[in-house]
């Protein structure tokens, strides 16, 4: 038989003293204001938490994400715009260095620059890195055969030999070929970008994950009102008391951190979708634009270029400029588009119905009208090349009013003032999202008062059965 420990009673024993003692208003009382105190924790680790959380991945999303996409997008850009370049520098011809021969090596540098950005902040991961290398290493092979065409372009003019400008048009079209054609540079270049895109995915399942957590918020939430109301009524009950001060503080204090937390949350959440269904739509939208454009003028080089095998470059810009407006914008298009009636398609009619205020609106028509004039100059430039070819690679490489280069060059400005524009607009709104979930998480860490204030409320209470008081311990 086995001794009881001295010292140590029953286990049973002492359950038994335990549910007596909760029986107790004193013992009950504290049943109450421990339930508050844990249902006040949960609810800031609940808010404040999936606040915080929401706040590191926003912050992900404007800082390393969403940079990493446009990143790639700038890419894309600066690449088209070194065909584009390398065409213009190849048809201007002769030893000495043009303006386009040193666009063409200002876009190649901000290109490795660009890699070499991506590299050390690439949110992509190792799959990431080992596409970044395989573009670097394109780009080394394009930028070798734009060499070896422009080699051979000046020497058939020292030596009068055709045949070598023959050979560097091959070249010339083969790096052309290796930038355009599927699985090329620009192909690789729009992967990398839809990985990253992948990685914004996650990062907005993320948020809808913390979305979520308003319903078991407003769970513990609820749960706790009912505690606090609850131990009102035992208190009035019990104590012939109309109302305790401090209770009714906590009650309000919950209502007001439980509203501010559902304001900040919703006011962040349409932040959010506005950076990315609004802002980040449209900075993508005018990229794929400005890539386009540098690739339609690119074309239209190597057209100049190519003279009677001028059909693949000739369709590939004109499919090219149909993705941007799908038909010719005559007068009547012009002029409804500047009062708001956009009766036709592409990438510029899309930026123009999404522009907001006449600011933007604004800036979207000037782009629309620069690049109105720089198809005008195309055409004129395509029905010289008919009856002088001299004539019309004067008018393309020419950076005076109504040549090519000068219109080209007008579109890529306002183009460039649209996309900078939109990423302020997309960087602002994100940080003011980042702003509200801050603060909104911040005012979550209120809710531990009403832990403070309930034990603060109930003490004398407990007091008057624990001291002495003038109550007697009573039992329920």
């Amino acid at each position: 038989m086995i001794e009881a420990i001295p010292g140590r009673r029953p286990v049973l024993e002492r359950m038994g003293e335990a549910r007596k003692r909760a029986t107790t208003t004193p013992g009950r009382l504290r049943m109450l204001s421990v339930a508050i105190a844990v249902s006040a924790i949960a609810l800031t680790l609940i808010g404040a938490g999936a606040l915080v959380a929401a706040e590191l991945t926003v912050l992900g999303i404007q800082q390393r994400t969403v940079p990493a996409i446009v990143g790639m997008q700038r890419l894309h850009a600066w690449l088209s715009d070194a065909d584009r370049s390398a065409a213009n520098a190849y048809l201007a011809g002769g030893s000495e260095v043009s303006l386009s021969q040193l666009q063409y090596e200002a876009d190649i540098a901000a290109a490795n620059r660009e890699l070499q950005g991506s590299s050390e902040h690439n949110p992509g991961g190792q799959d990431a890195s080992q596409q970044l290398q395989a573009i670097a290493v394109s780009i080394s092979q394009y930028a070798a055969l734009v060499q070896t065409a422009s080699v051979d372009d000046r020497q058939s003019i020292a030596t009068g030999n055709p045949a070598l400008q023959s050979a560097g048009t091959v070249y010339l079209q083969a790096g052309s070929s290796l930038m355009h054609r599927p699985g090329g540079i620009l192909a690789q270049v729009d992967d990398l970008r839809d990985l990253y895109a992948s990685g914004l995915d996650r990062a907005n399942l993320t948020l809808r994950i913390t979305a979520g957590l308003v319903a078991l918020y407003a769970v513990v939430a609820f749960a706790l009102l009912v505690l606090l109301v609850r131990t009102q009524h035992f208190l009035r009950v019990r104590f012939r008391r109309r109302r305790n001060p401090r209770l009714l503080l906590a009650t309000m204090l919950l209502v007001l951190v439980a509203g501010a937390g559902a304001l900040g949350a919703v006011q962040a959440a349409q932040t959010i979708r506005s950076g990315e269904n609004v802002s980040y739509a449209r900075l993508l939208n005018l990229y794929n634009a400005r890539a386009l454009a540098y690739d339609a003028n690119g074309n239209e080089g190597l057209s100049l270029i190519s003279r009677g095998s001028s059909g693949p470059f000739d369709a590939a810009f004109q499919k090219e400029t149909a993705q941007l407006v799908d038909r010719p914008l005559t007068d009547d298009l012009m002029r409804d588009a500047e009062h708001g009636r956009v009766r036709f398609n592409g990438l510029l009619a899309d930026e123009l119905r999404s522009a907001n205020g006449r600011a933007e609106r604004g800036q979207a028509l000037q782009v629309l009208r620069a690049y109105r004039t720089f198809l005008e100059v195309d055409q004129a430039v395509r029905g010289e090349a008919q009856g002088n070819q001299q004539l019309a690679v004067t008018t393309a490489l020419g950076t005076d009013k109504g040549q090519l280069v000068f219109a080209f060059d007008d579109l890529d400005y306002d183009l460039g003032v649209s996309t900078q524009t939109l990423q302020n607009q997309f960087d602002s709104t994100m940080q003011m999202a980042e702003i509200t979930l801050a603060v909104t998480a911040a005012l979550e860490l209120l809710a531990l008062a009403i832990a403070a204030l309930t034990f603060w409320g109930l003490k004398p209470r407990i007091a008057e059965y624990t001291s002495g008081g003038r109550r007697q311990e009573a039992r329920a």
